[in-house]
Formats: C-alpha cells, structure tokens, sequence
C-alpha cells in the first residue's frame, strides 16, 4: 500500500536535521570535519504544538498559508526547525518562533514538526516573538505598537532601549506607540484597507477621532499621498485659526470670489481657493493693520501678483 503525502513528509522531513551518530563525532574528514552542532531538533507530534497566545503577530493571510503549504508539499516538510518551549500549565508545546510554517504544516498534512526546545522566561521569550517578527516584517503596525507597549508595561523596557534592539531611532518608536491613540473607528478603518505606516502615523497625530477618519480616507478612497494630506491638514488649520480669531470672518471659498470681512473684524491670515481648487492663495500680516486697510492691501498684492505673472507668460 503507497504512502499518502502526510506520511512520505513526516519521512522525508527527518533530513532536516540529521541523526548524529558516534562515526560522524571522531571522524576527522568528510563534510562534518572540524565543526559543532549547535542545535538539535526533535520531532513533536503537531497535536502537541500549539501557538502562543501572548504573540505579538495577530493576523495571518490566508493566501499566503495556501501558498508556503503548497511549498511544503512540493518538498516533504518545512525547511526550518520551529522554535518551541514547554508549558506545564499547558502540557503541549508554546511556539516562540515559526507559527505561520506551523499554520501552513497543518494545511498540508504533517502529523509531525521538528522544533528545537528552548526554556526562556517570559521576557526573554517575548522579546524572541517581538524581534523575529519585526526582522521580517511580519507585524503590522498596529501590531507593532502594542508589541512595543506590552515590553514597556510588563517587562520593563525603556523605549531607547527597544530603539537600540531593534536598530531603530527613538522617534520611530515614539511614532508608533502614537498609534494607540487611533480611534475604534480608525482602526477598523486601517485594519481593513491597504495604507502605508507613514498615513497611519499621520493619521495619529489628530487628536479628533473624525479627523482620524478622514485623513485615513484620504489615502484610501482618494489615493491622497501623505504630502497631499499635510498640505490639505495644514490648510484645514488656517483656516480654522482664522474662524477662531474672527468668528465673523469667512473661510472665503465662495464660488472663486473673496469675501469681505466684517467692519470691526481683526484677522492675521486670509486665504482664498479658486473656485474648481486650481491653486490657493495664501496672505499673512506682521503688523497689525485696521481692517480696511487690509482689504486694500490684499487687492494691491492680488493686483501686482496678477501682473508679476502676466510678465513672465
């Protein structure tokens, strides 16, 4: 009776790392000549692994599971060892490392997984989860961000000294600690679509949950660039300045036509946006100026400005 796949891979996934016998120790020629093993795996019944609920990695793709179990298939078994420690409380195996070989193992049929048995505390062994995951990208930066929180509260670590491990600057991890302050709302929002940590961190910094959203969907809906999103959020914020200086003056967007101040009003910003949103014009004042006068010296700029162009076309 022929093998099926599961067992032909538990077979042929013992080459992985290979039995050392007594010959292979005093021989002083071959392949193995003047070198050291430096680790041994064991092969554990799957049924004994089981992932760590304290991983900082979440989320898995689907696709990609598909993909590295059809991988595994094509080989016989995984080419890396899983890295493991022993749980009593739980009497099975806790993976550290290799939770997505062991997702996609178990999509492809093997019984058994060869790990290497290591016995870290929990910070230690936290810390493993966090690196390996960050080396290859594998967190998201929400995920991220609630790594690096969990080192801070509950192991201990200061936030220069996760910088130091993982090669990063103090400020990126500042950044992404900012994360956290995402509404439900946003978070949804960034779990759910494509975009970029640059937009998430962004998108962070405002401190209304509406505006969270909207920047988000900026990026989104709109394929805004995080330069586009400053330069729209900066122009927001004049503009709002201006409302809370004055509240009778208008934000002026009306129909490409510049709307007059109110007599008594007082303002240090004025800007205008054409009509289709061509172009923006943008005046402040250093001196403080009655309203009136301003007006005039707004018109006499716009004026020169119109002819400084019209000489150079």
């Amino acid at each position: 009776m022929a093998k099926d796949f599961s067992q032909n891979a538990q077979n042929r996934s013992i080459f992985l790392v290979p039995p050392q016998s007594d010959t292979d120790r005093n021989t002083k020629k071959g392949p193995r000549a003047d070198t050291q093993p430096i680790r041994a795996a064991r092969l554990i019944d799957i049924q004994r692994i089981q992932p760590d609920p304290d991983q900082p990695r979440k989320t898995f793709v689907q696709e990609t599971l598909e993909s590295l179990a059809q991988s595994i298939h094509q080989i016989g078994g995984i080419i890396d060892p899983l890295t493991v420690h022993y749980s009593e409380h739980e009497d099975c195996y806790l993976i550290i490392s290799g939770e997505r070989r062991y997702r996609a193992a178990k999509i492809a049929g093997l019984k058994r997984l060869p790990c290497v048995i290591k016995e870290p505390d929990d910070k230690t062994c936290y810390l493993i989860q966090f690196i390996a995951n960050i080396q290859r990208e594998d967190l998201s930066p929400l995920e991220e961000a609630a790594a690096i929180r969990r080192l801070v509260q509950t192991h201990g670590y200061s936030q220069s000294e996760i910088a130091k491990l993982n090669n990063k600057s103090k400020s990126y991890i500042s950044q992404i600690l900012g994360l956290e302050r995402l509404s439900d709302e946003a978070k949804h929002k960034v779990q759910t679509s494509e975009l970029s940590k640059e937009v998430q961190i962004q998108a962070s910094r405002e401190t209304e949950p509406e505006k969270q959203v909207e920047i988000l969907k900026m990026a989104s809906d709109e394929n805004k660039t995080v330069r586009d999103i400053r330069s729209k959020t900066k122009q927001a914020k004049c503009l709002d300045s201006d409302k809370n200086t004055n509240p009778n003056l208008s934000s002026v967007k009306r129909q490409g036509s510049v709307t007059p101040p109110a007599e008594n009003a007082t303002f240090s910003k004025w800007s205008w946006k054409s009509e289709k949103g061509q172009f923006t014009v943008s005046v402040k004042f250093f001196n403080k100026h009655p309203v009136e006068k301003k007006a005039k010296i707004i018109q006499t700029a716009l004026n020169d400005a119109a002819t400084h162009v019209a000489g150079r076309l």
